[in-house]
C-alpha cells in the first residue's frame, strides 16, 4: 500500500478531526480552570489515541493485502540458492512424488550428481520429464561466459547427463523417463514435484545453483503461468526436440 492510499479523502478527515482535537485540547490545558484542564487533557488523549489507531489499521491492511499477494500468486518461501544448498527441500517433496516430476535447467550437473541414483526410483513412482538445453546450442556457449565456467562445461554436463539416462528413457515401463532438448533462450530454472514448483532466475556473473529460488504451489497465478511456459516449449518441435544418437556421441 502507497503513500497515496494512507491519504484517502476520508482518511484525511479523519486526521484533521483529531488535530482540532488535540489543539482544542491544548487550548484547554492552558486554561485556569481545573475543569478546563481536565477536558483538554482528555482531548489530548483522544487525538493521540486516534492517530495511534489510525497507523495501526493502516499497517494492518497493508500487511493483509501483502499477504494477500502473495496467496494469489502462490508463493510457499524463498532460499538464497538452489540444487545442493537446499537438498532436504527436495529431497522431503521428491520422496512423496506421485503425479509428476517436470525438470528445466541446462546441463543440470548437480541434478546428476545428488540423484542420478535415485532416477529408477522416481520412474518406478511417477511420469519424469526433462527439458535439458542443446548440447550444440549458443546458448550453452553463452552461458558457460555468462558463469565465467570453462567452455564447453555445459555442452559436456548435458551429454553426460543424455548418456547417463539412455537406459531409463529407453524403458517402457509404466511411467516414462522422457528427456528433451529446448533449443529456444533458456530464462528460469523449474523443479516441479507434484503440487510445488522450484522456479528461479539466470543471472550474469553467477552460477544457477547460487541464484535465488522461490517455492510456488498449485492455484496460484505463478505456478499456473510457469507451468504452461515448461508445456509450452515440450510441446513446440520450435522450441525444443527429442533426442539423437548424435546428441550422445562426442
Amino acid at each position: 500500500m502507497g503513500p497515496h492510499r494512507w491519504f484517502t479523502p476520508t482518511s484525511l478527515v479523519y486526521i484533521l478531526v483529531h488535530v482540532v482535537l488535540f489543539l482544542g485540547g491544548f487550548a484547554l490545558v492552558r486554561s485556569s480552570g481545573t475543569v478546563q484542564q481536565g477536558v483538554g487533557a482528555s482531548l489530548i488523549a483522544a487525538a493521540v489515541t486516534g492517530w495511534v489507531i489510525f497507523v495501526y489499521v493502516r499497517s494492518s491492511e497493508n500487511r493483509i493485502e501483502g499477504l494477500e499477494i502473495l496467496n494469489r500468486f502462490g508463493f510457499v518461501t524463498v532460499f538464497e540458492a538452489r540444487a545442493t544448498r537446499i537438498k532436504p527441500e527436495y529431497d522431503r517433496r521428491l520422496a512423496q512424488a506421485r503425479q509428476s516430476i517436470d525438470i528445466m535447467g541446462f546441463g543440470l550437473k548437480a541434478l546428476w550428481e545428488d540423484y542420478h541414483n535415485q532416477f529408477a526410483e522416481w520412474q518406478g513412482r511417477t511420469a519424469v520429464r526433462i527439458l535439458l538445453i542443446d548440447p550444440n546450442s549458443p546458448y550453452a556457449q553463452q552461458r558457460d561466459k555468462e558463469e565465467f565456467e570453462i567452455q564447453g562445461s555445459i555442452r559436456s554436463s548435458a551429454k553426460r547427463f543424455l548418456r547417463e539416462t539412455e537406459a531409463l528413457r529407453l524403458n517402457r515401463g509404466q511411467h516414462c523417463f522422457e528427456v528433451r532438448l529446448y533449443t529456444c533462450l533458456p530464462s528460469i530454472n523449474i523443479f516441479r514435484v507434484d503440487d510445488e514448483m522450484f522456479w528461479g532466475p539466470y543471472l550474469i556473473g553467477m552460477q544457477s545453483r547460487n541464484a535465488p529460488t522461490f517455492v510456488v504451489r498449485r492455484g496460484g497465478e505463478l505456478y499456473r503461468r510457469l507451468l504452461e511456459h515448461f508445456e509450452a516449449i515440450w510441446a513446440d518441435p520450435k522450441l525444443s526436440r527429442p533426442v539423437t544418437p548424435d546428441d550422445i556421441e562426442g
